[in-house]
């Protein structure tokens, strides 16, 4: 069974999802039977023998992680802590390198999902060592590390945030909204995915020639192709999450509305750039400064924005197109903070009635060269 796709995962999912509803309208807690729905699905998601070999381990590892980086945390002083937390974190992203590498190797293991609940893991040895979390139960861990509507697709969600949601109870007037908010995100996401991608996929993507002229066309078809099938896959994850009682954050805010990179980055893929602005840019940037690393403050900043772009192009695989994707994304990031802290008109021409739909056409253009690039067409 594959998440969000086939007619007996929605069969399952609706099945699943009444009891859910019912309890919610009735003012109950659903924490309890949303982890059980979560097993559920977790066992008919990973029911081949290799997928369940390597949920079983993976779970294991990480659950080995967390709890014992907690035991630890504060028995380490200060000066050590870093080098034990990058230990723990090389160690909890591993499962990544194995399936980043399984193509290349020619591998045949099986690695469903394991990039979102990576960062899920990753985010708690982080909150772990600020001490922004000191406990942590293996049921509520179990429950955010497998909670399967954003296992596939995400969004990817914080820790703290999970556990108040599924740790607090909405009033029946409360989870009325929610449940209409969370069928509308399911009906509206089908529509995105099955619909327009599907027949974007089709009619469009399908039969333009490679040439010059076909691949420019590609190259808008598959923007908007990747937005609908993308942001649908986060309509319906986030959709289900609702009726379970967790508002997951949303993921696409009017992307293609964006007047530079930045402004793109903070509406496309929202849970993903904020993981990363939040974990690599701010966390290196704000090292380098306080250790000097660089004579102007610039440097480090753009240094940033490469590494975290670099580190978003190596998160979705080690093939060249990946790695440009991420290279590209990275240095027009740092061209954006020249232009914004150099140049003082650009911030005010972002805000100008006639220069701002301009500069909406030119960063749809870049993103699109971009992703047209993403999508193997041309590499």
């Amino acid at each position: 069974m594959n998440l969000f796709s086939g007619f007996l995962f929605f069969y399952v999912l609706i099945l699943l999802l009444i009891p859910a509803a019912v309890l919610g309208l009735m003012g109950k807690k659903l924490k309890w039977y949303g982890f059980a729905v979560t097993l559920a699905f977790t066992v008919m998601v990973f029911s081949t023998p290799g997928k369940a070999a390597f949920i079983i381990g993976f779970y294991i590892l990480q659950l080995l992680l967390v709890m014992s980086f907690l035991a630890i945390r504060n028995k380490v002083s200060e000066k050590w802590l870093p080098y034990l937390l990058a230990l723990y974190v090389v160690l909890s992203v591993s499962p990544i390198v194995l399936a980043k590498l399984n193509g290349l190797l020619g591998l045949h293991l099986e690695f469903l999902g394991v990039s979102y609940m990576t960062f899920r893991a990753v985010q708690l040895l982080i909150e772990i060592r600020d001490g922004f979390t000191t406990n942590v139960k293996i049921l509520d861990f179990t429950y955010f590390l497998l909670f399967f509507p954003s296992v596939s697709s995400g969004p990817v969600d914080r820790y703290r945030r999970f556990l108040g949601d599924i740790n607090g109870v909405q009033t029946k007037e409360e989870y009325w909204e929610s449940l209409q908010a969370g069928v509308r995100r399911l009906f509206t996401g089908a529509l995105y995915n099955f619909v327009i991608a599907g027949l974007l996929q089709q009619y469009v993507l399908a039969v333009l020639p490679e040439t010059f002229l076909g691949n420019w066309g590609y190259m808008y078809g598959y923007t908007v192709f990747l937005f609908f099938n993308f942001a649908g896959y986060s309509k319906m994850a986030i959709g289900a999450g609702y009726i379970l009682g967790v508002r997951m954050p949303e993921n696409f805010n009017m992307p293609f509305l964006s007047h530079d990179l930045k402004d793109f980055w903070a509406r496309w893929h929202i849970s993903l750039s904020t993981w990363l602005r939040d974990y690599v840019y701010t966390r290196f940037v704000r090292e380098s400064l306080r250790k000097k690393w660089f004579k102007d403050r610039h440097t480090g900043s753009y240094i940033g924005y490469v590494l975290t772009m670099m580190t978003m192009g190596v998160w979705h695989g080690l093939d060249a197109r990946y790695l440009f994707y991420g290279a590209y994304h990275g240095l027009l990031m740092c061209l954006n903070d020249v232009l914004d802290n150099k140049w003082k008109r650009f911030k005010k021409l972002k805000k100008d009635p006639v220069w701002e739909p301009v500069l909406v056409l030119i960063t749809f253009h870049i993103v699109s060269f971009g992703l047209l690039v993403f999508s193997g067409r041309i590499f």
